[in-house]
């Protein structure tokens, strides 16, 4: 005995529904950015091998900023993290570089990681790479950052 098909209409329905919510992106969705960052930092507080810079930033994609950053020299090597204030929130993150010394001073190439921000970049995340020189006390820097950002 042959029993009737199951009407998979409203099956196909549900799973058009499901497939269609699944593809329809939030009107808030991330979007990738690629960047472009200068900037220019003094030495403000601490002693080798802690220091804290401060300065601007001036972003291809999220325009002017200040910049704080905490870093940790040990020998050639330079850990830290860092927070950009924007006019419309900030950016957390962190870096590594290597620095090269030179008859004119030190030039260092390295990377960071953006790891979360607040107000319109909250939980932005991206990375990149930078360069930039500075003098052999480590007194100022300027570097330029070219990456990625999302938020």
């Amino acid at each position: 005995m042959l029993r009737p098909a199951r009407p998979i209409v409203p099956v196909l329905v549900v799973a058009g529904l499901v497939v269609g919510a699944a593809v329809a992106a939030p009107a808030s969705a991330a979007t990738t950015h690629r960047d472009t960052t200068v900037a220019t930092v003094k030495k403000a507080s601490g002693k080798l091998p802690d220091v804290v810079y401060t300065g601007t930033v001036k972003s291809s994609v999220l325009g002017r900023g200040q910049v704080h950053q905490v870093v940790h020299i040990n020998g050639l090597d330079v850990t830290g993290e860092f927070t950009i204030t924007y006019a419309k929130g900030t950016i957390r993150g962190t870096v590594k570089a290597r620095a090269k010394l030179t008859l004119k001073g030190a030039r260092f190439t390295g990377t960071e990681r953006i790891t979360g921000g607040t107000g319109r970049y909250k939980g932005a995340s991206g990375s990149g790479s930078y360069a930039g020189t500075g003098p052999l006390n480590m007194s100022s820097a300027t570097f330029r950052q070219t990456g990625t950002i999302r938020f």
